[in-house]
């Protein structure tokens, strides 16, 4: 209480002074003179730059943009300062466009002079336009309902050591829905991802893409997320009887040892320590002629998802005897 009782008293003294009344006076002719200065400044001729929002309306339902049209066009602008502040501070600028002026037959066309006069009447007609980042629009539309087609991703895709891309990548959503004309929607049976590749993938990953372009063809959605399935592989080893091919008639080949051992790899989504594995080896008596000990065992047949497939044990000896 003390503390505000000395405050209010040195306020009290501030303004009984004469320097605290100049210095007011002093700084109200301030703040006059830059309110002048500013309204000077803002009737100068000055340019600035605008993004104007589109809005084309009275569209029919049965529309479908092929072509999108812009969603914003950007306008340099020279007026006076107080017009363009005006635009700037109370309200975004944008030019409406009667969609039924300008189209026909599929197409949507306004011209550079058309275009020009919608955005002077933005801004009025005291503005000059200097530049505009869109100087016409040339779109396609279609009244015809849209046609779902499925998706092919184009990727280049491999794991990191030690694991193992399970399946096909999966696309999300499968299909989508493309606009066109007819002739384009009777003959369009799929659309393909634009090319990516994606190399040492550690695990399970979804990666965006977008499709690959088709002339006057819109894509609804235009991108899909494409997972790929990734998982660590589990060593595996099961013991397998060798199997004889080719026989010479007459003959029979006995062999030491006559069963191998397999060694590969499996997702662990497929590991089952207590399933039976499905391996087929052999041996050819047409390599009788290059092996006077032991003949070469090949792998065969095996369980689909078996990875790095090898014999721990790759040649085996044999007897040929008569039957």
């Amino acid at each position: 209480m003390v503390k505000k009782e000395k405050i209010k008293a040195c306020w009290k003294d501030m303004q009984a002074s004469s320097g605290f009344k100049k210095s007011l006076t002093f700084l109200i002719f301030v703040a006059i003179a830059a309110l002048f200065w500013f309204i000077m400044a803002l009737n100068d001729s000055v340019q600035d730059d605008f993004e104007v929002k589109v809005n084309i309306y009275n569209v029919p339902d049965s529309v479908t943009f092929i072509t999108l049209p812009p969603e914003k066009i950007h306008v340099m602008v020279r007026d006076q300062g107080t017009n363009l502040w005006r635009h700037g501070v109370f309200g975004n600028a944008t030019v409406n466009i009667n969609f039924r002026d300008f189209s026909s037959d599929g197409k949507f066309v306004m011209r550079r002079s058309e275009l020009t006069a919608a955005l002077k009447n933005v801004f009025g007609a005291s503005a000059s336009l200097l530049s505009t980042s869109v100087d016409s629009l040339a779109l396609h539309y279609t009244t015809l309902p849209g046609k779902r087609v499925p998706v092919q991703v184009v990727a280049d895709l491999s794991p990191a050591p030690g694991k193992i891309i399970t399946g096909v990548p999966q696309v999300g959503p499968s299909k989508v829905v493309v606009y066109s004309v007819r002739e384009v929607l009777d003959t369009l049976t799929r659309v393909y991802t634009e090319s990516f590749s994606r190399h040492n993938l550690e695990e399970t990953t979804e990666i965006p893409v977008k499709l690959r372009p088709i002339a006057d063809v819109r894509f609804e959605p235009a991108a899909v997320k494409v997972k790929v399935e990734v998982e660590p592989l589990v060593r595996k080893q099961t013991s397998v009887n060798v199997a004889v091919h080719n026989v010479p008639d007459g003959m029979d080949l006995l062999l030491f040892p006559s069963k191998v051992t397999v060694e590969y790899y499996v997702p662990m989504s497929k590991f089952d320590p207590n399933s039976v594995d499905k391996v087929d080896v052999a041996v050819d008596c047409r390599d009788l002629a290059q092996s006077k000990r032991k003949l070469p065992v090949h792998i065969g047949h095996h369980s689909p998802g078996y990875v790095n497939l090898h014999l721990l044990t790759d040649s085996v000896e044999y007897t040929l005897v008569r039957n």
